[in-house]
């Protein structure tokens, strides 16, 4: 059997057009006291800057690539997936934020007393819901800053990408630091063993042996001259400049050999060297910036008519509950 007191949709409609004037006049009062309150509510404002992230930021690579086009070697190349990632984490980073919190002096600005307990986290928390760091759907990167203030707004998104690249520069000039240093004392190294190598090829060069295989061809041919002539003089002074070749020869030849593997790792070295001192000299843009922040002239918070429309659907819902549960409480006869 149909329980009556159960409403189906036909019956909801016409309980609701039954109490349209007063509902009308509640949706209209709660729109009206919303919007009103909202003129109560501190505007704030919205700034925004978009940026790529490049390829590759390395000035040697890019200015002493000799090779065929490499795209991730082109200065005018975007930046994919990896680099993009990459940047975002970088704006993220704990030392911007610190430096946008000493700037712009943000504990007195969000009101938050440095006396109190954990007033760090509440100020990390403060600054992370008003600063928007988030990837579009082209790979660019937005950075948004609101506040009260939109001067601030606009000056704390700029702000972000100056740090940019003040954080990202001295991350590689680090690592650039790093390895000129590195390479430079690896080409002492080198340079000294290349000094002891000549020291060793200059002593063979002393006992007479300088270049071992022209001059073995020599002596063998004198030799063979000396034989047949029966020179018995030159014979043992051709077999003493047999035995310095035999002694000397291998061992100018190792050296000569070890000589010239050291110098082709010495102008490796020297290369490597002079990329990571054009690295360290010149600084490019960290970033590709589409979009600087300007100063908003429109508030982004409080949209009265949002929160006029809210409050009225919201008021609509909640006295159509309230009717329905005093109607469905007359309805039920009482127990005695």
């Amino acid at each position: 059997m149909e329980n009556n007191n159960q409403y189906n949709s036909f019956s909801l409609l016409k309980f609701v057009w039954g109490w349209r004037k007063w509902l009308f006049i509640i949706c209209f009062a709660t729109a009206v006291i919303s919007a009103v309150c909202s003129f109560f509510i501190t505007p704030r404002f919205k700034s925004s800057a978009t940026i790529y992230a490049p390829r590759t930021n390395s000035m040697a690579k890019i200015l002493l690539n000799e090779e065929n086009y490499n795209e991730r070697l082109d200065i005018k190349a975007y930046a994919i997936e990896e680099e993009t990632e990459q940047m975002m984490q970088l704006l993220n980073a704990v030392e911007i934020k610190d430096s946008l919190i000493q700037n712009f002096n943000l504990a007195v600005h969000y009101d938050i007393s440095t006396k109190s307990k954990g007033w760090k986290t509440k100020l990390y928390k403060a600054l992370t819901n008003n600063l928007t760091i988030k990837r579009t759907d082209y790979g660019a990167i937005t950075i948004s800053v609101s506040d009260e203030d939109p001067q601030m707004a606009c000056d704390m998104a700029n702000t972000v990408l100056r740090l940019l690249d003040t954080v990202k520069n001295r991350t590689e000039r680090e690592r650039a630091t790093a390895a000129y240093v590195a390479l430079r004392k690896q080409l002492d190294s080198i340079t000294q063993e290349i000094a002891r190598i000549d020291d060793s090829i200059k002593m063979c060069m002393e006992h007479g042996v300088f270049e071992v295989e022209e001059q073995t061809n020599r002596v063998m041919q004198q030799y063979a001259i000396a034989v047949a002539q029966g020179n018995n003089a030159a014979i043992s002074r051709l077999n003493e400049e047999q035995a310095k070749l035999a002694t000397w020869g291998p061992k100018l030849d190792a050296w000569q050999d070890l000589q010239f593997t050291f110098r082709e790792y010495q102008s490796l070295v020297k290369q490597k060297m002079m990329d990571a001192k054009v690295d360290l000299d010149n600084q490019i843009p960290t970033k590709f910036v589409v979009q600087r922040a300007i100063v908003a002239d429109k508030k982004c918070y409080p949209k009265k008519s949002l929160i006029a429309v809210i409050g009225a659907i919201s008021a609509l819902i909640v006295t159509v509950i309230v009717l329905l549960v005093l109607e469905n409480l007359q309805a039920t006869p009482r127990k005695e």
